[in-house]
């Protein structure tokens, strides 16, 4: 299996909110409570950046499955060797194995980009995110008790990390 990933233009903008919308308004993969719109996305989002990006995924037969990206971990000029990285799929297409591929290629785009270090934030309650991200060697290095409240629920959030050039 290899899943293509194709560099995310503004015309993918609906396709990235119709995902994103599923995942607010059913689940605690993503913690925003109300569907965001496209000028919010394009404010997380890197489009067409010459640093950060943004990618479609596609499957081998060319269908449109996910997307995936890497953005600045956090603004200050310090921690511009890490980068946070973040995956969804349409939940047709989760559990299936496009997810590692995905990373895989997503991570050799990372490493060449002269990266140290990914991070990838996850909902402790997101337990295919935790697998995939364990499967494709991850370790957790910080779990945040009661950081986010959806759902009439408290939700904790771990982190977990990847350290390109040990």
């Amino acid at each position: 299996m290899k899943v293509r990933l194709e560099e995310l233009q503004e015309s993918d903008l609906p396709f990235v909110k119709e995902i994103y919308d599923y995942y607010t308004l059913h689940t605690t993969a993503v913690y925003s409570i109300e569907p965001v719109s496209i000028e919010d996305i394009r404010s997380f989002l890197p489009v067409h950046d010459p640093v950060y990006r943004s990618y479609i995924i596609q499957s081998p037969e060319g269908e449109t499955i996910g997307l995936c990206y890497f953005n600045k971990f956090k603004p200050r000029e310090a921690y511009r060797i890490s980068v946070e990285l973040t995956i969804y799929f349409k939940q047709e297409f989760t559990g299936k194995g496009y997810g590692s591929d995905a990373m895989k290629q997503l991570e050799e785009i990372i490493r060449a980009g002269g990266f140290h270090n990914i991070v990838a934030l996850i909902g402790s309650e997101n337990e295919a995110s935790i697998r995939l991200f364990e499967k494709c060697g991850y370790t957790c290095c910080a779990h945040i008790k009661e950081a986010a409240e959806k759902f009439n629920r408290k939700l904790d959030l771990k982190i977990y990390q990847k350290r390109l050039n040990p």
